[in-house]
């Protein structure tokens, strides 16, 4: 990235949602963001580069997005390196008070790691643009993103990850969290970068992050799994299992606020699940 891109993308907001079974179900996470973003003067721009489906997507959330009063959404669709490093996708970004990733597949979201748009969003984030983003659109907000993997047990094929965004430094995300038992999965992922904070994010729930902590806010919980101070064993074999003493672990529900400058966590009033369940 360039030398004008930021510090870390450590400031302004992030509004990172661990998925839901369709668009609908997500409104109490949309609401919050179009909150954050302006309320009716909201000016959204979804990127719908994991999407599957872009015409789909973009037009379940226009639909939401107009029912929670938002006039105006416009779409940056990036189908490649040269996308995201072109005039046009760096300009979709400004204007914009809200910037939504959608889910699909994260593989897709590689195409704008450290690319000319990557840079646009660090900046805008630093400004105080709201980036929210769900399923793999909030994984691939860290500087590492798990791209895919499952198992019973912790192993170094249990998980796959690539380089992430870059805007939740030091906080690996995964999603769909307790609904596809993804536990050993971030165990994994956390065994393989000691330094990194894993956060797995159950659906009808989202972290709000800014500055150096996030809140939780949702209906289900946020798995948080710290080893800095663990002992990690790696074994000889990719499919051997990976011994780790000392982890930690919390279980973190609505209101409760995580410091990953200090790796502690915190109980808070409980808000925000009341205003998702309304939704």
């Amino acid at each position: 990235m360039d030398e004008e891109s930021g510090d870390s993308g450590d400031t302004g907001r992030l509004l990172l949602a661990g998925g839901a079974r369709n668009t609908c179900c997500a409104m109490g996470v949309l609401e919050r963001f179009v909150q954050l973003a302006g309320g009716d003067h909201a000016q959204v721009t979804l990127v719908t580069t994991a999407a599957g489906v872009p015409d789909q997507v973009r037009a379940e959330y226009d639909r939401v997005f107009r029912k929670l009063g938002v006039s105006s959404t416009r779409e940056l669709r990036v189908r490649g390196r040269g996308d995201a490093d072109s005039n046009e996708a760096v300009a979709a970004l400004r204007g914009a008070t809200g910037i939504f990733f959608s889910g699909g597949n994260q593989a897709r979201l590689r195409a704008l790691v450290g690319s000319r748009l990557n840079d646009e969003l660090i900046r805008r984030r630093s400004a105080g643009v709201v980036i929210g983003g769900t399923s793999a659109g909030a994984t691939a907000m860290g500087a590492t993103m798990i791209l895919s993997g499952n198992g019973a047990g912790a192993a170094a094929l249990t998980v796959r990850t690539a380089p992430g965004l870059g805007l939740l430094p030091g906080v690996l995300i995964d999603m769909h969290f307790a609904e596809r038992g993804r536990l050993p999965r971030l165990i994994s992922a956390v065994a393989l970068n000691p330094d990194h904070i894993g956060a797995g994010i159950d659906e009808e729930t989202a972290i709000l992050a800014e500055g150096h902590s996030f809140e939780v806010i949702g209906t289900g919980v946020v798995t948080v799994v710290d080893g800095q101070d663990a002992t990690v064993v790696h074994p000889a074999g990719d499919h051997d299992r990976i011994t780790m003493f000392g982890a930690r672990v919390h279980l973190m529900p609505a209101g409760c606020v995580f410091d990953t400058d200090q790796r502690t966590a915190s109980t808070g009033p409980d808000h925000s699940a009341a205003g998702l369940r309304q939704a």
